[in-house]
């Protein structure tokens, strides 16, 4: 590991269109601060123009990598890059950025403060949703509510994609992942779980986009099944 303070993690599919402001915002945060920083974009698969983009815009940087995989999903991307970051801290980043990039702040904090991960919720009291569909709002519910059944209990909001791991639990957790779907964060946390990683809640700021890519129900299903294989893994992993 290097001396590099904190790693930018962002799994991209088809990002094109937005890309470019994204990378912008994170560099112009990032820039203002006292700590040393990388960004990696994990593009997984894309057939537009997403790494070219990025690669135009921001190639010439130092400090800037780009991943180029076969499509695999996001767990897939955010695992690579996790495993290829060399960082104190390593935060995973919806390119959307629908968390305002500074609360990164909220997250890091955390991190000092002496614990293993951060993750981002949207269902704590001090937490905000804006534009949010009410189906959208109300399937996300229900969804929380069969993962605190099958899964795991003890956290709000499994599935936001802003967290924060120190290189100890990203080094321990990332390399067992084996969920590639949108499931990956409940194996995560699992994970974390398993190992005796301390986890803090943070509460966030979210801001729903209407160009949102998830097909909610194609997803869910997906999901359902991946929770459940996990589940099953862990368990016989025990038995061991």
């Amino acid at each position: 590991m290097t001396d590099i303070h904190l790693s930018v993690v962002i799994p991209t599919y088809n990002e094109s269109y937005r890309i470019k402001q994204s990378l912008n915002a994170i560099y112009e945060y990032l820039g203002n601060q006292n700590y040393s920083y990388e960004v990696i974009l994990c593009d997984d698969g894309s057939y537009d123009l997403t790494t070219k983009i990025a690669k135009e815009s921001f190639g010439e940087k130092s400090n800037f990598q780009i991943l180029s995989l076969s499509h695999k999903g996001k767990g897939s991307a955010v695992k690579t890059g996790m495993v290829a970051a060399q960082s104190r801290y390593r935060f995973m980043c919806d390119a959307d950025l629908a968390m305002p990039f500074d609360q990164i702040e909220r997250f890091l904090k955390e991190m000092t403060n002496g614990f293993d991960i951060a993750i981002g919720s949207r269902e704590l009291t001090d937490s905000k949703r804006f534009r949010e569909p009410i189906l959208r709002y109300l399937a996300g519910r229900v969804f929380n509510f069969f993962i605190k059944f099958v899964a795991i209990r003890k956290y709000q909001d499994t599935q936001c994609g802003f967290k924060c791991f120190s290189s100890e639990a990203a080094d321990k957790i990332f390399p067992l992942v084996k969920t590639n779907g949108w499931a990956f964060d409940v194996e995560v946390l699992l994970l974390a779980d398993k190992y005796g990683f301390s986890v803090s809640q943070v509460p966030i700021d979210w801001r729903h986009g209407e160009d949102s890519k998830v097909d909610l129900w194609s997803a869910a299903l997906q999901m359902i099944r991946d929770i459940f294989l996990t589940r099953v893994r862990l368990l016989m992993s025990r038995r061991k």
